[in-house]
């Protein structure tokens, strides 16, 4: 297929699934999306910028399908269901199961839970696999609104703080029965995860139905016939919340790309593993007075503000160069390195994880200072450095990534998703070393 034959198709631009099949009908590919037809159109743009696996794809695709859903949540959804029953060829090959994660509903524990994971234990049912972590935090978070869950472990002598807010339906403090909360809430949460929202809605329908014939037996207005009327209006309530919270949840536009951009950058870098957690270094400096430098955070190619860490350089004014700076900060950084495996698997040591890649503002001579460093602590952990041309600061002047032992420099494309995350990370880095600069800098001042 070509972009002229995807023009020609009636790609409504409604949330949804799209699906790829080659010449024998058979399915290679599921993805979701907010606009069904931006989506499928951006794999035909001459931009596209696609890693080999899926040059690879692009060249047995025969033909493209898609289902509609109500909601872009439903589209997450319906991809993860599908994916899982299909087990579509390309899918399996750009998916490397430690990026994923898992919604996880515990039903044996004293209070039933809703969490998030990235482990497959024995006990548990799981949904998913999901790429996209801070897509499934909005979707608990849009579920949450509808069916009330609770995420506390054990019963309590008061209802947690979010039963105050109406986001938890009292089970910690005994407001409600075990018994009560799985038909009012895990069971329908359940159901919605496998995709049969209808099934939920027809329910709520039905109950709703055989309320209003109880009510029409109640021959006076007794304190029964006013439960019922509570009770019916309680679920009409509990119908219009679905649609309206379906209907205003948007999970797929931002947070989407951005985990698209993580496994692509590995693709296009040749990293060992999809990198969950990047960390971007930059220095930032007025002739080598009041020096900073910086590390930015990324989990899920999106920035974590909570692991960002400032430095105030020490390096005497001798040795007052980015190059040395850069070194110095790499190195107090990897101080707090040490090799014990914590029970999640990252390496920590007093709040510090390790890296799955490592991006440095500059050129080779930074590069080199940061696989020294590296080396001289031990660490094997990919590393690249991103500079601007000679003298080119504009934004569409090419930026050139270098990599160890490597002469030549690497450019992509500016429509690159890969770049476009390393860029992020770069940017962010720099962001956050200059508002650490200018702060020293104005508290210098007014101390003279």
């Amino acid at each position: 297929m070509n972009i002229s034959d995807i023009k020609k198709l009636n790609i409504p631009k409604s949330p949804g699934v799209y699906q790829f099949l080659d010449k024998n009908n058979k399915i290679i590919y599921v993805g979701k999306a907010a606009d069904l037809r931006a989506r499928v159109l951006s794999y035909w743009r001459k931009s596209a910028g696609h890693s080999p696996a899926k040059y690879s794809m692009m060249k047995r695709i025969n033909k493209a399908e898609w289902i509609e859903t109500g909601s872009e949540i439903e589209a997450l959804l319906l991809e993860a269901n599908l994916i899982k029953k299909i087990q579509p060829q390309y899918n399996i090959a750009m998916r490397d199961d430690k990026r994923y994660v898992y919604i996880k509903i515990t039903v044996e524990n004293e209070i039933p839970g809703v969490f998030i994971t990235r482990k497959i234990d024995k006990s548990g049912k799981y949904f998913g696999p999901f790429t996209g972590v801070e897509a499934v935090k909005q979707t608990l978070k849009a579920v949450r609104k509808i069916w009330p869950y609770c995420a506390a472990r054990k019963r309590q002598k008061k209802p947690c703080f979010y039963y105050q807010i109406n986001r938890c339906a009292g089970i910690c403090g005994g407001i409600v029965g075990r018994k009560e909360y799985m038909d009012k809430v895990i069971k329908p949460i359940i159901l919605f995860l496998e995709g049969k929202k209808g099934k939920v809605i027809k329910n709520y329908e039905l109950r709703i139905k055989n309320y209003e014939k109880k009510l029409k037996s109640c021959k006076v207005k007794s304190e029964k016939f006013y439960k019922i009327q509570e009770e019916i209006s309680l679920l009409k309530f509990q119908l219009l919340n679905i649609r309206k919270v379906l209907e205003h949840t948007k999970i797929l536009s931002v947070s989407d790309k951005y985990a698209n951009d993580v496994i692509e950058l590995a693709k296009v870098l040749g990293l060992p593993k999809i990198p969950e957690r990047i960390e971007g270094y930059d220095i930032s400096n007025l002739f080598g007075r009041e020096a900073t430098g910086s590390m930015a955070v990324f989990r899920g190619g999106e920035p974590n503000k909570s692991e960002y860490r400032k430095f105030k350089i020490k390096t005497g004014q001798d040795q007052a160069n980015d190059v040395g700076m850069l070194k110095e900060i790499l190195e107090r950084r990897f101080k707090h390195l040490k090799e014990t495996k914590s029970p999640i698997g990252d390496l920590v040591s007093r709040g510090w994880q390790s890296s799955d890649l490592i991006i440095v503002d500059g050129g080779k001579a930074q590069l080199n200072t940061a696989v020294r460093v590296l080396k001289k602590f031990k660490f094997d952990i990919p590393v690249i450095a991103i500079s601007k041309g000679l003298g080119l600061r504009g934004a569409l002047a090419p930026d050139k990534l270098f990599f160890p032992g490597e002469k030549k420099p690497l450019e992509l494309p500016l429509a690159s998703p890969a770049l476009h995350l390393i860029k992020r990370v770069r940017d962010e880095a720099h962001r956050f070393a200059i508002s650490y600069h200018r702060k020293l800098k104005r508290k210098s001042v007014f101390n003279l």
